[in-house]
């Protein structure tokens, strides 16, 4: 796979937060102090049922190397699982079956461009866009909207010195690794791709026009300063706000998918094993959220406080 390839890869396998929302948040600091130390909130939670315990965590998909070490109550909880479970083993991808979806499904063949598929005002505010973040316009022309529109919403988090290899997901499967622990997939890059690509062609559209609404470097900080205080409505609320993003994609990436990984969680409290989920932090909040899922079934569900470091 060359380059340039790997990058949208890369881009389809963390894009599915929140439409494209990803956080950079800070470190954790050093270890608990005494027991009156004041404490904070993480977007971190603990499902419990009659038998068994299953934990929450809202990920991360981009980080940086200031978000390090976490919260101890988060390592310990991770150490006491028997079972981590993820959206994607993006440890196990198939890249070379993935590059050829995204050929497939994800960039324009021949004489056909992007400009032929958006109206002019799109192409000049994607145009400022590239030029802005020094991104090939030619490049761009090439991929479809709903590629175009992932790179739109991940693009100034790169810049801004956020990295997959550094997110809580690749965090937890390296860490699963070294620990022999077992992953359980609640979705497959396949899905998610097909996902994407299967909205019409206005859909596609105009979630490219809503993703170049977005200040990216503005939106980073706004969800970074909800992370790391832990703020699951402030999130919500800003997510429900993005008003421009299509309901249709709204309801397929989120709320359409937060069922099927509550049942994947839910397995795990009606088994003997212990679970720890890591997905994206958008599907963890809200009304239709995998935490509120959990609660609506019957389960005790309760946000895990972090002691202050």
């Amino acid at each position: 796979m060359n380059r340039r390839s790997g990058a949208w890869l890369s881009l389809v396998l963390v894009g599915l937060v929140s439409a494209g929302m990803a956080v950079r948040p800070v470190a954790a600091q050093e270890s608990a102090v005494a027991k009156a130390a004041p404490v904070r909130k993480a977007l971190f939670w603990k499902a419990t049922s009659g038998t068994n315990v299953t934990y929450l965590l809202g990920s991360i998909h981009l980080g940086s190397k200031s978000m390090y070490p976490l919260a101890k109550e988060v390592e310990d909880a991770f150490e006491r699982s028997t079972a981590l479970i993820v959206e994607v083993d993006i440890n196990r991808v198939d890249a070379a079956g993935m590059q050829t979806m995204i050929l497939a499904s994800g960039v324009y063949t021949g004489d056909d461009t992007l400009w032929d598929h958006v109206n002019p005002e799109t192409r000049q505010k994607l145009e400022a866009f590239c030029d802005k973040y020094g991104f090939p316009a030619v490049a761009m022309a090439k991929l479809k909207p709903w590629v175009a529109a992932m790179t739109v919403a991940i693009l100034p988090m790169s810049k801004n010195g956020m990295e997959l290899g550094l997110g809580i997901d690749k965090y937890f499967l390296d860490k699963a690794v070294q620990t022999k622990k077992r992953v359980v997939e609640a979705e497959s890059a396949e899905l998610q791709i097909k996902l994407l690509s299967g909205f019409s062609s206005e859909v596609q559209e105009r979630y490219l026009a809503s993703a170049l609404e977005d200040d990216g470097q503005d939106k980073i900080k706004q969800i970074q300063d909800a992370w790391i205080s832990g703020d699951a409505e402030r999130i919500d609320r800003m997510q429900r706000e993005k008003s421009s993003v299509p309901e249709e994609v709204t309801k397929a990436l989120l709320q359409g998918r937060n069922p099927h990984m509550a049942d994947v969680a839910e397995q795990f409290l009606k088994g003997k094993d212990t679970g720890f989920m890591v997905v994206g932090a958008a599907h963890m909040v809200g009304a239709n959220g995998v935490v509120r899922i959990h609660q609506q079934r019957g389960y005790k569900v309760e946000q895990v406080p972090i002691a202050a470091r």
